[in-house]
């Protein structure tokens, strides 16, 4: 009984859980942009219900496959062994632990091919095109042999997978056409992700460089690195105030502001190499995307 509860624990800390809220706030926000831009309009409310399920739950499969798979190629010292015995996978000696993690991995990666197989079908190529982008991403961050994490384009590509291209994918699934709403939407939040990027590899750093692991951060060297933080942490708000002004967020979007401690924080930790900016970091992206979704929910019945 311990032993199944010790395999469960690290299968979750595997699947980072907590790290979800990255895709469930692209995917949301881009399901915000297709209600704002009329195509709820005339639908039937159990089917669009159905639809936004299966989407949600594609885009979290899609993360928490790349997680796992990430998991299985460079987490597995995290762990304490499983038992004595190991099998040859993948021309490593792993654990059946290990090979547990991966095949899941790529098992979600398959029921997210096979949610975007129906999104295809009632859309048109271009979501193909969206939805191959996107799992190919997933499993080539860490996963052998592109592991672009090590060319120093895990932050960059992690920006666009997970922010812009997931937030356009969720879209195009029920528009069935392109726009830069949900681009734009989202854009605020997804500064947040190559940040959370940022804040991992900088904890790292010194491990990284030592190693000559080829991350952005150990390329691009930690002072630009902070600078680069700095500015999207910054950015996030800047950007919120501006579309305020405009009008493209409702006025009470503002309330975001009161996540700013956490993104001091995070800043403070991150100049430090510090753990608890991936804590303050999440801490940031979670509150403020859910603060902006309800915003613009209550907009929708009261404007």
């Amino acid at each position: 009984m311990k032993n199944i509860k010790s395999l469960i624990k690290n299968y979750w800390i595997a699947m980072r859980v907590f790290s979800l809220t990255l895709a469930f706030a692209s995917t949301a926000f881009g399901i915000i942009a297709a209600y704002t831009n009329g195509y709820f309009e005339g639908q039937s409310t159990s089917y669009m219900v159905f639809l936004v399920t299966i989407i949600m739950i594609a885009g979290l499969a899609s993360q928490t496959g790349a997680n796992l798979i990430n998991d299985f190629f460079e987490g597995s010292f995290k762990y304490p062994p499983q038992g004595t015995k190991t099998i040859r996978f993948l021309k490593m000696d792993r654990t059946y632990f290990d090979v547990f993690v991966f095949i899941s991995g790529i098992g979600i990666l398959l029921l997210a091919c096979a949610i975007g197989l129906y999104l295809i079908y009632r859309t048109n190529v271009w979501m193909l095109v969206i939805g191959l982008t996107g799992i190919i991403g997933s499993y080539a961050y860490t996963g052998e042999p592109f592991v672009y994490k090590r060319r120093g384009l895990g932050v960059p590509l992690s920006f666009i997978l997970m922010g812009p291209l997931m937030s356009l994918g969720s879209y195009y699934a029920i528009a069935g056409s392109f726009a830069w709403t949900p681009i734009l939407i989202n854009l605020p939040t997804s500064f947040l992700i190559p940040a959370l990027m940022i804040s991992n590899e900088m904890r790292d750093f010194l491990r990284d460089q030592k190693f000559a692991m080829g991350t952005m951060t150990v390329r691009i060297g930690d002072k630009l690195s902070k600078f680069i933080f700095i500015s999207l942490m910054v950015g996030v708000y800047v950007l919120t105030g501006i579309y305020v002004i405009v009008g493209f967020f409702p006025v009470y979007s503002l309330i975001s502001f009161i996540t700013l401690p956490y993104a001091v924080r995070a800043i403070n930790s991150v100049r430090n190499y510090k753990n608890l900016g991936i804590r303050n970091t999440t801490k940031v992206h979670l509150y403020y995307s859910s603060i902006i979704m309800i915003c613009f929910i209550i907009s929708f019945f009261y404007n």
